[in-house]
């Protein structure tokens, strides 16, 4: 089977076998009509769309595909980092890119010249854990469980435990564990998520100051890599490393840098959910705008469904994404009783993309300082899309 949206070559026709050819003759012809019958029976627009990993759960909910035929479309997604998308991914054929920040949408809209967007739901930052290793922190000062039973967690706290090159085994309770304690993240290289923590480590390290252009000096650049290098080798996309956090616990990823919506969608639809996982919040945090940037009418209709069907955004609701209605996810989670703030207090904002894309560059310098390689291929890696038909369009 080809990979999802990779040109298919046409076959080769044989000339030497009459009988041969009136086969595939008819063949074709039923194909055809098959093709007809589909789109008069079902009026269907196959819209074609890139997005962050993070979104792949809720593109491929049965009720999110059914919602979305009862509109008209078949939606088909391939997931990529974020960054990726921005930087270096041929968005040519493709109907909208999704990915999960302002920064990323801006570099998408500058690329591919696109004037409209939509943010049809957002999610903070989060820290996820095991219980065992947030009372471990907490004991050290560096998270705390509040009264609603929501946890913070500090990260000029982690950063002072970070700069000792402290190990878990150096904390109470986890001497089993030998690895330097690091929240893990993705690759800041190709993903979103990765590029939020380099926000919020670059605003503290800044002396709690928004980065601004000349602020990136060589000094605080090398303190950020090293959260990154540290780790090894990073993953592509957000998806993977939380579904490893989740199936190999606490002795594998002690902390994971995600999103919160992550474990918001993973308590309300995974049956096999942890019961010990812990959502803490960074202090400070920030948010992450997950943004459509159409690149067709179609793509656009999607973005604007996505954004103002009152069916999708209780959905999206219900896979842990904060909507344009605030009512919609608080509701969700009063009825779960879930572990989730309201109200998200302490955010910092993300420097200006062309900084935020200069501080990125910095940290690839220094892997390649290191001797690691670019980023690795996996299934994040974009291949080439198929050309739209311009009817089905």
């Amino acid at each position: 089977m080809a990979p999802p949206f990779q040109r298919r070559t046409p076959g080769r026709t044989t000339t030497r076998v009459l009988a041969l050819v009136l086969a595939g003759l008819l063949l074709a012809i039923g194909a055809v009509g098959t093709v007809v019958w589909q789109r008069l029976g079902t009026g269907r627009t196959t819209v074609h769309g890139v997005i962050g990993s993070e979104k792949e759960p809720y593109f491929e909910h049965p009720d999110v595909v059914a919602r979305f035929a009862e509109l008209g479309y078949e939606v088909v997604v391939e997931t990529a980092g974020s960054r990726a998308i921005a930087t270096s991914a041929d968005l040519s054929g493709v109907d909208f890119a999704f990915p999960s920040s302002t920064p990323a949408a801006e570099e998408i809209a500058r690329r591919w010249d696109v004037d409209r967007r939509y943010e049809p739901f957002y999610s903070p930052m989060a820290v996820l854990s095991r219980a065992s290793v947030a009372e471990t922190l907490a004991a050290e000062g560096v998270a705390e469980r509040a009264a609603d039973g929501t946890w913070t967690f500090d990260m000029a706290g982690y950063l002072e435990l970070t700069e000792e090159r402290t190990r878990w085994r150096d904390l109470g309770g986890q001497e089993s564990n030998r690895n330097e304690v690091l929240v893990r993240t993705t690759d800041p290289r190709s993903s979103n998520s990765a590029a939020m923590y380099l926000v919020v480590t670059g605003y503290l390290l800044n002396g709690e100051e928004v980065v601004q252009e000349g602020d990136a000096d060589g000094d605080m650049m090398d303190e950020v890599a090293r959260l990154f290098l540290a780790q090894g080798d990073p993953p592509q996309t957000s998806q993977q490393p939380f579904d490893q956090f989740v199936a190999l616990g606490a002795g594998h990823t002690p902390l994971l840098w995600g999103y919160e919506a992550q474990f918001v969608a993973a308590k309300l639809n995974m049956a096999s959910f942890p019961e010990d996982i812990v959502l803490m919040y960074p202090g400070p945090t920030t948010i992450s705008t997950h943004t459509v940037l159409p690149l067709t009418e179609a793509g656009d209709e999607i973005g604007r469904l996505l954004s103002e069907d009152p069916e999708l955004q209780r959905l999206a609701a219900r896979h842990g994404f904060r909507t344009n209605d605030p009512d919609e996810f608080a509701q969700v989670v009063a009825e779960n009783d879930l572990p989730v703030r309201a109200q998200i207090a302490d955010v910092v904002n993300a420097p200006a993309h062309e900084v935020l894309n200069g501080m990125i560059a910095e940290v690839e310098r220094r892997y390649s300082d290191s001797g690691a390689g670019p980023p690795a291929a996996d299934e994040g890696e974009l291949p080439d899309m198929p050309e739209l038909d311009e009817e089905a369009a």
